[in-house]
């Protein structure tokens, strides 16, 4: 033990005494620790961000939408079979933390000569307090949602039609059987972040929403499962689904649907109300007549559903960071490689008389270690520290909410979140990297005879 510690100090005393090599070595390995970190950060802030989002707004992890055929052979979203539902629910058990019910549109918000897409969501406040704690109300006042015609605006929605609190405002859109109707709202409150994917989200009284969809006030078309362990929700959404598929009552969304009102959506976008129930507000899909079914049937989709179109968005980064990672640590060995064989060159030497004193090959390939490895965890240090306060700056550059990224966005900036377990694995690997890059210059600097050390001269 004392010999080791003997080495380590010479092996300390040998980065100083080359203070600008040494320097410049760390500031290589640093940049590259930072530049993995800080990618690593980023990837994680987004899918920790984006699934944050999407749970508040979407208020929960399992989303079973039913859709029925009108005797007309028009197609429309809604729950009329509850019996079937509720047994479906039943056999998830304790793993279902609570259900909510919704009713969704998409419709067109009209102020003065002002008209704006937006998606309504049918909420049922009272049994959805959570909803109304997580609001991000910058003006107006949650107590105004007891009005049933009140409503909850996004600030850059607002803005564009010129509207504030306590103004009214006509919705138009289309109701289950395909008739048009106008409602008149009144303006609650101003929500600061609200939406997926810079699409305004515009919260109204469940009843009443049903009203203008031409729906009972108990009806729905939107049960919302939170589930109490999130790694739970494949499970409860397969135990849901078999259910129905075992009364003939699970389906999946037609093409049709997509296809004849791709148009629509996309001016639209997506967004809670249009993931998911989108179809209350379309012009009636028509559905031949050997296709049709009569009840209610079933469609079960998942959190991870709604986040694959955003994971893979995300996986390309990700690919992106190991490429990146790759070629830092490429970079890094070739460079400790190269610099400890002129190290050994200059020292050759000094290696001769430390050898002549008494000094063993073990210590001298020790020693060459231990000095690398000094070098790399050093530049690991100044890395990650400066991974931390470039991330630190960059989540405080405002990015706005009226964007494409507001999904991956908190608070309008964005985040970074450092996993400490893939920083440890970082410098797993770099220590790895470095050890494994100085061990050959290592090796022959312990093979080196101490008496031909002696005589070389450069």
């Amino acid at each position: 033990m004392r010999r080791l510690g003997t080495t380590a100090r010479m092996a300390l005393r040998n980065v100083f005494r080359q203070r600008r090599r040494s320097i410049l070595l760390m500031g290589a390995i640093g940049f590259g620790v930072m530049t993995i970190s800080v990618a690593q950060g980023f990837t994680e802030g987004l899918i920790r961000t984006a699934h944050g989002r999407v749970l508040e707004l979407l208020g929960g992890h399992v989303y079973v939408e039913g859709r029925e055929v009108t005797t007309s052979g028009s197609l429309v979203s809604l729950v009329g079979d509850e019996a079937v539902l509720e047994e479906a629910l039943s056999l998830a058990g304790d793993q279902v933390e609570a259900v909510f019910y919704r009713s969704t549109a998409l419709g067109e918000m009209i102020f003065v000569s002002r008209v704006r897409p937006v998606s309504l969501t049918g909420v049922d406040w009272e049994a959805e307090a959570r909803l109304v704690e997580s609001l991000d109300v910058v003006e107006g006042e949650t107590h105004s949602l007891a009005d049933p015609a009140s409503i909850m605006l996004p600030v850059p929605l607002a803005a564009e039609l010129g509207v504030r609190v306590g103004e009214s405002v006509l919705v138009r859109l289309t109701g289950v059987a395909g008739q048009l109707n106008v409602g008149e709202f009144t303006v609650g409150g101003l929500l600061g972040d609200s939406g997926l994917i810079g699409i305004d989200t515009v919260y109204a009284d469940k009843t009443y929403l049903n009203r203008l969809l031409g729906m009972e006030s108990r009806q729905y078309q939107q049960a919302i499962l939170s589930v109490r362990n999130a790694a739970a929700v494949t499970d409860v959404a397969e135990t849901v689904a078999g259910r129905f598929s075992a009364h003939g009552r699970l389906t999946t969304r037609p093409p049709s649907v997509f296809g004849e009102q791709a148009d629509r959506i996309g001016r639209v976008g997506i967004g809670p109300g249009a993931m998911i129930g989108s179809m209350s507000s379309m012009a009636p899909v028509r559905v031949d007549e050997s296709a049709r079914w009569e009840g209610t049937r079933f469609e079960v989709t998942t959190i991870h559903d709604v986040m694959e179109p955003l994971m893979m968005m995300l996986d390309v980064l990700g690919y992106a960071s190991l490429a990146l990672y790759v070629v830092l640590l490429s970079i890094t060995m070739v460079g400790l490689l190269n610099t400890f064989r002129m190290i050994l060159i200059e020292r050759t030497s000094e290696i001769g008389t430390i050898r002549a004193l008494g000094m063993q090959r073990g210590q001298v390939r020790d020693l060459v270690l231990l000095e690398a490895l000094s070098l790399a965890l050093g530049g690991a240090l100044v890395g990650l520290a400066a991974a931390f306060f470039t991330g630190a700056i960059a989540s405080s550059i405002p990015v706005g909410t009226r964007t494409p990224l507001a999904v991956f966005l908190d608070g309008g900036s964005f985040v970074f979140s450092f996993n400490v377990l893939s920083l440890a694995g970082n410098l797993a690997v770099l220590t790895a990297v470095t050890l494994l890059s100085a061990y050959l210059p290592a090796r022959q600097a312990a093979l080196i005879h101490p008496a031909d050390a002696l005589r070389t001269s450069y």
